[in-house]
């Protein structure tokens, strides 16, 4: 892999292919020219998601959503019940009796739709939350993983158009993410609000 600076301009392009590839501008890439940098790839989303800490993020949102998909069905059987107590009272009750009863019942089954949609919305706060607090603990760890692979610039692998599988440290930043943070701790933003 080479990474040459244009000169002036402040931007870099890379060269890698299979040795004799040719580009469509006919340039012949392989091997490197002269002194060249060494890049490395991470692919961001594998790198959070298979990490300890991207497992235990996971794992809490898995649960705390089994836990109110099952409140949701908890809540909806008691106003459907409540419905039909209504349906069937409203013919002893005054238009007044039921109409304030039927006003209450809207308003407590709104009040319970903002709450589980609240409820819902923590899920993204939280892992949006978790994700922020990963990538912030992770910088110095890659550095290091980057320096062992005797590289000296890491880009998004979503970034490379041609690269050689040996270019991605994901896996080795994974593990060495791993073992500086297992899986991160308690989370400063609980998932369930207070």
């Amino acid at each position: 892999m080479i990474l040459s600076a244009v000169a002036g301009l402040g931007l870099a392009t890379a060269s890698v292919a299979q040795q004799g590839s040719t580009f469509s501008l006919g340039e012949t890439v392989g091997a490197p020219i002269g002194d060249g940098l060494v890049l490395r790839s991470v692919d961001e989303e594998r790198l959070f998601r298979d990490s300890e800490f991207g497992q235990r993020v996971q794992g809490e949102i898995d649960a705390a959503s089994r836990a109110l998909e099952d409140e949701n069905a908890r809540l909806l059987a008691e106003l459907t019940a409540r419905e039909e107590e209504l349906t069937e009272a409203r013919a002893t009750l005054s238009p007044e009796e039921f109409r304030a009863q039927a006003e209450a019942f809207d308003q407590r089954a709104e009040m319970v739709r903002q709450d589980q949609a609240q409820k819902l919305a923590r899920f993204s706060q939280f892992e949006e939350s978790e994700r922020r607090r990963f990538f912030s603990q992770t910088g110095a760890i890659l550095q290091e993983v980057l320096q062992d692979e005797g590289a000296q610039i890491l880009i998004a692998a979503r970034a490379v158009i041609i690269g050689l599988p040996e270019m991605d440290m994901t896996d080795a930043a994974i593990d060495a993410i791993d073992a500086a943070l297992g899986d991160g701790g308690a989370a400063p933003f609980p998932l369930e609000a207070p």
